[in-house]
């Protein structure tokens, strides 16, 4: 079979996972386009958790449970280098009651959540108060550090042949003139391709309208936090999700808090809202360890632009009847990447289309 080219635009950690895959198990020639550096886009400011969600379509949570599983087995085939910290999720709902009917719809799902008594709560989390009587245990769940996957896939990749090219910036999609995508322009040079795959988030918008392609695309923003405390191997040993707050152990100093953006006021800054959810954050913490609570301060402060479907499912497939363009844009980048990426390869590679994506193409828009 004749090596096909493909053009990658966007090394997030779709784009670049995407490449490791057509790496690994093809003879594609694959080129990867960023136009900054691997990771530098939204990538780097996502809370990373690798989870199954909750309140969507079965089919959809059952992707992203297949995801986790996929993860595990990306991660045994580059010997542990991933570092993917499987420590499971502690959540609970507003009520008591909303947590059984959160752990009740995962379990017929056949996804492993499992209620938690004070007791072994306290055991798992023994600096953590304020907890209600019932708590949700995702013990399969995990969380990633996005940018060192990025790097370490990225080099893998490079060392099987991908061809990586950072600080290119692709202007305009390539189309000949029966409307077939041929390959990408940047700022010196046009790249040709067999297959072009736009990975690039909100960037995916603005190259679909160079071809009169409406994406239908948002932008969300979202705020996350980095905080500092003195050394403990104690606090926060697996991902805390509730109504309250969101937060993940980075090491034994540091950790991330995830939080909603409200608006551009003066009242709702980044770093407003870093300082309330300190303050909620301690407030969980300071009856059992109080020294640790007060140590807590605000490390850094970003805000990512989260690419979301209108609605919130991913769009991923060829793009109608250009057969040179594959597009792949979720929110749930994250936790999808292997998954999606691996069916993408193959649907590109042998241009068959993979049951698991029939929902997720963008001809449902239409």
């Amino acid at each position: 079979m004749k090596e096909k080219k493909i053009v990658i635009v966007g090394a997030g950690i779709v784009g670049v996972t995407l490449a490791w895959y057509f790496a690994t198990y093809s003879d594609a020639e694959v080129t990867l386009l960023d136009q900054k550096q691997a990771g530098s886009g939204v990538s780097q400011h996502s809370f990373a958790w690798l989870n199954v969600s909750y309140g969507r379509p079965d089919a959809y949570q059952k992707l992203r449970s297949q995801s986790l599983n996929e993860w595990r087995k990306l991660d045994a085939e580059m010997h542990g280098a991933l570092k993917i910290h499987w420590r499971g999720a502690i959540s609970w709902q507003e009520t008591n009651d909303d947590t059984l009917q959160f752990i009740q719809s995962h379990s017929e799902l056949s996804f492993n959540v499992e209620s938690l008594t004070k007791e072994n709560l306290a055991k798992k989390e023994p600096l953590l108060d304020k907890a209600p009587n019932v708590v949700a245990f995702a013990g399969e769940e995990g969380a990633i550090d996005p940018i060192w996957v990025i790097q370490t896939l990225l080099q893998d990749a490079i060392k099987k042949g991908v061809t990586y090219c950072p600080e290119t910036e692709v202007s305009k999609i390539l189309q000949n003139e029966s409307g077939q995508t041929i390959g990408v322009r940047s700022q010196d040079k046009d790249y040709v391709a067999d297959k072009v795959v736009l990975t690039a988030g909100m960037i995916n918008k603005d190259l679909l309208q160079t071809i009169n392609i409406e994406l239908p695309l948002a932008s969300l923003p979202a705020i996350i936090i980095r905080f500092k405390h003195e050394k403990s191997d104690q606090f926060a040993q697996h991902i805390i999700s509730t109504p309250e707050m969101e937060i993940r152990s980075i090491d034994s100093e540091h950790f991330l808090a995830a939080e909603d953006y409200i608006d551009d006021t003066a009242v709702n800054t980044p770093e407003l809202i870093a300082l309330n959810a300190l303050k909620t954050i301690q407030a969980h913490f300071n009856t059992i360890a109080p020294a640790l609570a007060s140590s807590i301060t605000v490390d850094h402060v970003a805000v990512g632009m989260r690419p979301i479907p209108f609605d919130d499912m991913p769009i991923v497939g060829t793009m109608n009847d250009d057969s040179g363009l594959y597009l792949i844009s979720m929110h749930a980048a994250v936790t999808l990447a292997p998954l999606v990426s691996r069916l993408a390869m193959q649907e590109i590679l042998y241009e068959q289309e993979s049951p698991e994506l029939f929902s997720y193409r963008i001809t449902r828009f239409q």
